[in-house]
């Protein structure tokens, strides 16, 4: 059997089980283990909106082409959730990016945030930037934000590289909240020595649940934890028979 089709069969597998728990969410509600990271974030989002403060979201370095979109994708939920929580505030929620596919994007996400809120008029484009066109010239450019937009609460949610400890970091300077999650193991593990809140591993795509974003994102954490059980089941057979001489 070609890797195409398996790679197919496990996508088909994630589709249906997405579908099943989608549907069975109403009756049989998910329940996730507690991540401090996103729990505290809702707490740490209305003190900055008591207080007249912003909150920054930043969707990473990544293109909106290629996997390391779908951390960013992900952030972009959030966004949409910050959005919704901020959109009558004083001082609304700003995403920046390093992408200019990525920064419309966000602009879009908030724009859609205020017509839900019917409050369209307060929508400002520049609320969704394009930082830099590489990663450290979007570094260098992010602690320029966080000073000048009274920067309390600075969420890192998208594809980040080494600059990412850079951009956790200046948040930390300025005693912000800092929550920063990325789908690199090596600015994972920067991350985790840098910012107060790290979002570790799959952590990092969990927060359209954990942020209460709608049935399917719970639908979603529930069957990856499926199809990882079920590859991992798959691998432990695989070596088993290999073992015992039957090849596959």
């Amino acid at each position: 059997m070609s890797l195409d089709w398996v790679g197919l069969g496990i996508l088909a597998a994630f589709v249906v089980l997405l579908l099943v728990f989608a549907t069975l969410g109403r009756t049989l509600p998910a329940t996730f283990r507690p991540l401090p990271a996103f729990e505290k974030l809702e707490a740490a989002i209305e003190r900055a909106v008591e207080a007249g403060e912003r909150v920054h979201v930043s969707l990473g370095t990544g293109s909106v082409i290629g996997p390391e979109s779908a951390p960013a994708m992900a952030g972009l939920t959030v966004l949409s959730k910050v959005a919704a929580a901020t959109v009558m505030s004083d001082r609304p929620v700003i995403a920046t990016t390093a992408d200019g596919a990525m920064a419309i994007l966000a602009q879009d996400t908030l724009r859609t945030a205020h017509v839900r809120a019917r409050a369209v008029d307060r929508y400002e484009p520049t609320s969704g930037r394009m930082l830099g066109a590489t990663p450290y010239s979007y570094a260098a450019g992010v602690p320029v934000v966080l000073a000048t937009e009274g920067v309390s609460v600075h969420v890192l949610n998208g594809s980040f590289g080494a600059e990412g400890a850079l951009v956790a970091d200046f948040g930390e300077r300025r005693n912000a909240f800092v929550v920063g999650g990325s789908d690199d193991a090596h600015a994972q593990a920067l991350l985790y020595a840098t910012a107060d809140h790290p979002l570790v591993g799959e952590e990092v795509f969990a927060g359209g649940a954990y942020l209460k974003a709608g049935i399917f994102h719970n639908a979603s954490l529930r069957a990856q934890d499926v199809v990882r059980v079920l590859v991992v089941l798959a691998i432990l057979i695989g070596t088993a028979l290999r073992t015992l001489g039957i090849g596959l």
